[in-house]
């Protein structure tokens, strides 16, 4: 035992396991991590997701795009890529559609900024002998060797239920799905962007709760970017979750699809703003200061109350809203169906299921 501490003491950065110091001067050594685009690190794994039709594919297209293009920016945020080469695996939609989209919004680009016509050529997409699932050895030997062959930079899948023909919901068979993933990111360093579809939210705002299924799948991601549309046609982006980057503002960025299928900035609001009345966003400064609260407070979890005491506490003994003020918000939320009044004095978020 003495020569094994001696040995321990003498060599202390022998690994695997060894001093923190010892891993301070490793990634002393390392480069500062780039960002492809917000919260998304390179290299990483994680989902863009959102309700069906909200302009989740559109979206992560459009940024794809940008980065081949050597944009710098995107929506207002930099860019950035190792490589400009980008691969589009659309598992999903019948190609003839996909592609006349993907013209479409290639000669927007090239007309936009003026662009040589050759910069597509760093753009990759499947075609209709590429599997529509990706479940089998095989399928996947099909994915990585074509990912060896071009050596994209960024991938996206389009979508992650398209990796299975079982249920996500399986723990199970989430896990292997997951495995795989994080499994091709680390062998290619490279970064995947899967597409996956969230429960229907019915007009709420988008969580991580919102993400369809197994825990797993949170479990494994590095970053979630929600996408969603209100009822009233109003799209807008949302840093959901990132592991390697702050996510903690409320502000998400509206956002609409012109004729070309490019994605335009509307500006920025807060979440609260969107859904707390029915005109897109001219609302009551109650009402949102209100939603946000709950929001915040419940995390977006319909299984837990909110007590009267509680909004008392918060907005009325702080004098941020008066008592009549804050009851008629409350009113307006359960009218509008953003929030439920489960009993005299208690109240909680609606969520979908």
């Amino acid at each position: 035992m003495n020569n094994l501490n001696n040995q321990i003491i003498n060599d202390p950065c022998a690994g695997p396991t060894l001093t923190v110091g010892c891993m301070f001067d490793r990634i002393s050594l390392l480069p500062e991590p780039q960002y492809i685009y917000r919260g998304i690190v390179y290299p990483s794994l994680g989902v863009v997701f959102g309700p069906a039709k909200s302009g989740k594919t559109i979206f992560t297209e459009n940024l794809l795009l940008s980065l081949a293009a050597g944009r710098e920016t995107y929506l207002g945020d930099k860019i950035y890529t190792p490589s400009n080469r980008v691969l589009i695996v659309s598992l999903e939609e019948f190609y003839r559609n996909r592609t006349a989209r993907n013209k479409k919004q290639i000669e927007s680009f090239t007309e936009r900024y003026q662009l040589d016509p050759s910069w597509s050529d760093e753009v990759y997409i499947v075609d209709d002998t590429f599997p529509r699932y990706i479940h089998s050895d095989k399928d996947w030997q099909l994915l990585e060797r074509e990912i060896a062959r071009i050596m994209p930079a960024v991938v996206v899948i389009d979508s992650l239920t398209r990796l299975t023909t079982e249920s996500i919901e399986d723990s199970a068979v989430a896990t292997r799905i997951m495995k795989k993933l994080r499994e091709m990111t680390h062998k290619f360093g490279i970064t995947v962007i899967v597409i996956h579809h969230s429960q229907k939210l019915e007009n709420k705002p988008i969580t991580i709760a919102s993400l369809a299924g197994s825990r797993v799948v949170g479990q494994e991601l590095d970053f979630m970017i929600g996408v969603n549309r209100t009822y009233n046609n109003i799209r807008y982006l949302k840093d959901v979750a990132y592991r390697y980057a702050s996510d903690d503002t409320d502000q998400v960025l509206k956002f609409r699809i012109n004729d070309s299928q490019i994605i335009e900035s509307a500006g920025f609001c807060t979440e609260a703003e969107l859904f707390a009345s029915g005109n897109g966003g001219q609302m009551n400064d109650s009402d949102a200061l209100v939603l946000q609260y709950l929001i915040e407070k419940t995390g977006n979890d319909e299984s837990i109350i909110v007590l009267t005491a509680d909004l008392y506490q918060y907005f009325i003994d702080s004098q941020i809203l008066t008592r009549p003020t804050l009851h008629a918000a409350l009113n307006r939320l359960v009218s509008t169906s953003a929030i439920e009044k489960v009993a005299k004095g208690e109240y909680r978020i609606r969520v979908a299921s």
